[in-house]
């Protein structure tokens, strides 16, 4: 294993990590990788993670760090190695190994790769605000979901939901995850508990595959609405 821990610090090589699982069943396989630093060093101040691609794939996908009307965290985008082409709200920033980008959570941001081998360490909080590391169980969830055992990613996911029991996400999650694994009841459950939280979830519930096997449902048109 390349982290070394001696009592005060840990050390690692980014180019040792093991990639994270992040092919969502049928998917394609484009090359990109993405490594869980702050879970692989143990990080609980702030959330870093890194991503690779070949040349033509984009490194970070299209986003930006709103989520259900309110501002998330602002990045710092370091270009380890490669080159990558940067658009932020319509400008282009072409940048080189040694690069930083910093982006504030309201840009809409991507990267693409101009070069094999380009690799970005992402830095991120949320401004005003301490970082709050997700539970353990919710990247168990996501890493069973991708290996498409769905059972198992409701089983963590519902953990996480006993840990965050007011976050609208982590019971948006639980719904997807019993969607796709066959248990329409518990994921209209935690779909109308969503809704309670944060009205803003139908947003997402309005788009996403993982609950095309319920949309028939009534009880699931009534809680879209």
């Amino acid at each position: 294993m390349p982290t070394a821990v001696e009592n005060s610090y840990a050390f690692a090589k980014l180019d040792e990590l093991e990639p994270a699982p992040r092919i969502a069943p049928g998917a394609t396989d484009d090359g990109k990788q993405r490594f869980e630093v702050r879970r692989h060093l143990d990080i609980t101040a702030f959330g870093v993670q890194a991503f690779s691609a070949p040349s033509g794939v984009d490194v970070i996908n299209e986003h930006d760090e709103t989520l259900l009307g309110e501002a998330g965290q602002e990045e710092l985008y370091i270009v380890m190695s490669g080159a990558a082409t940067f658009e932020i709200d319509g400008e282009t920033v072409e940048t080189v190994a040694g690069s930083l980008v910093h982006v504030q959570p309201t840009a809409k941001r991507k990267a693409t790769a101009t070069e094999d081998g380009t690799m970005i360490l992402v830095v991120g909080g949320t401004p005003g605000k301490a970082y709050e590391p997700g539970p353990e169980e919710m990247a168990e969830a996501f890493a069973a979901y991708n290996a498409g055992d769905y059972e198992e990613a409701l089983a963590k996911q519902l953990i996480v939901v006993e840990k965050q029991p007011d976050n609208p996400v982590a019971h948006f999650n639980v719904g997807c995850f019993a969607a796709r694994a066959g248990d329409a009841d518990k994921a209209i459950e935690h779909l109308q508990r969503s809704v309670e939280i944060n009205d803003r979830i139908k947003e997402l519930i309005a788009t996403d595959e993982d609950l095309d096997s319920i949309r028939e449902d009534q009880r699931f048109v009534e809680l879209a609405k």
